[in-house]
């Protein structure tokens, strides 16, 4: 961090850090550490999702009514977490309803879910399983990964690996309404 302010030509020596909700005392500790080691001084550690909700406010302090409070909903669906945020706004306050983190429920829950479904019809297709081999398993999630994330666009996308194992392709249409199935389950 002290590197990227350097190179922007940037002096600042007061910071405030966004930890995310979940982390433990022990990791923001060392947050504090590492920010005294770099030579900053940490005027308060902030939840991420807290910062995520100041950040929404100030930049639509404008569309905000100084009486009538607006309500909404921040989430963060990543690779391996979820945190849902319910904020209230007016004009010139923030005020966090509820939040809530899931530290291990994320997108890879679903390509594992799917990589559960595809494998179980390649076993039963070719009489081999792909979950059981690291390999395969790996390749499999990658192409999962990608079909999952067109499929936020999309309502279909293919699954085509080639040469999975002994010699034999997976190829699979996966339509987004099967990828919600899954997600309901």
């Amino acid at each position: 961090m002290r590197n990227f302010y350097e190179n922007a030509g940037v002096v600042a020596k007061d910071v405030v850090l966004s930890i995310p909700s979940y982390a433990s005392n022990v990791e923001r500790q060392a947050l504090l550490d590492a920010a005294e080691i770099a030579g900053f001084k940490t005027l308060r550690v902030i939840n991420e999702s807290t910062a995520i909700c100041l950040n929404y406010g100030f930049f639509r302090k404008g569309d905000l009514d100084e009486k009538t409070p607006r309500v909404v909903a921040f989430v963060d669906f990543g690779h391996s977490k979820t945190t849902c945020t319910i904020a209230q706004f007016v004009k010139a306050k923030c005020k966090i309803i509820c939040h809530h983190s899931e530290r291990n429920l994320g997108a890879r829950d679903l390509d594992y879910a799917i990589m559960e479904k595809l494998g179980e019809e390649f076993f039963k297709k070719h009489g081999c399983d792909p979950r059981k081999n690291d390999r395969t398993r790996l390749r499999m999630l990658e192409g999962i990964e990608k079909a999952r994330v067109l499929l936020s666009g999309v309502p279909d996308a293919t699954v085509n690996l080639e040469y999975l194992m002994e010699e034999q392709d997976l190829v699979r249409n996966l339509k987004r309404d099967e990828l919600e199935k899954l997600c309901d389950a």
